[in-house]
């Protein structure tokens, strides 16, 4: 009797939805911060500081259970729009947010600055809360950022030269 309740003990948490793993990948530009988060369903949070020239050094902290829940929960519910830019011609000042969420099943993206879908502009708030409310710890684990500056940096145009000391070589 006991070998058969444990039996189906096994069965029945083994019948559970698998859980989604999610790759997510946030970025915020204004002209104060210019940064990356990356969530990839574990309970680490990695924030890459991309404020300066040429600079890109990367931290992590340990989300809790709660947070961690929070997020799995968000990127399990929202909804990317067919648009996968919302910007003007005139991006200036301001902010600018995007979002990549891969998985199994989908790979979304989203671009937003200063106006867009409303749900975005709250989730990208709430992102930005929860990398103030932690602590961060250097690391040197290069994150894997290939999608989404595909979506935020221009690429240098062929031939560009950048002289900043007048020299021509």
């Amino acid at each position: 009797m006991r070998i058969s309740i444990v039996v189906l003990v096994l069965i029945l948490a083994g019948c559970k939805s698998p859980k989604k793993d999610y790759d997510f990948t946030f970025f915020k530009w204004n002209i104060h911060e210019s940064y990356y988060l990356k969530f990839n369903s574990s309970d680490t949070l990695y924030y890459i500081d991309v404020y300066g020239y040429n600079k890109e050094e990367s931290f992590f902290t340990i989300l809790n259970k709660e947070e961690k829940e929070k997020m799995q929960n968000i990127l399990d519910t929202i909804t990317f729009p067919k648009e996968e830019s919302f910007e003007n011609s005139k991006v200036e000042d301001g902010e600018t947010n995007a979002f990549v969420l891969k998985s199994e099943q989908k790979f979304k993206k989203l671009k937003i600055h200063e106006s867009g879908p409303k749900q975005f502009l709250l989730f990208g708030k709430s992102l930005d809360k929860l990398k103030i409310n932690h602590q961060f710890i250097k690391t040197n684990k290069k994150v894997d950022l290939k999608e989404i500056k595909k979506m935020v940096i221009m690429p240098m145009p062929s031939g560009f030269v950048i002289d900043t000391l007048g020299l021509k070589k």
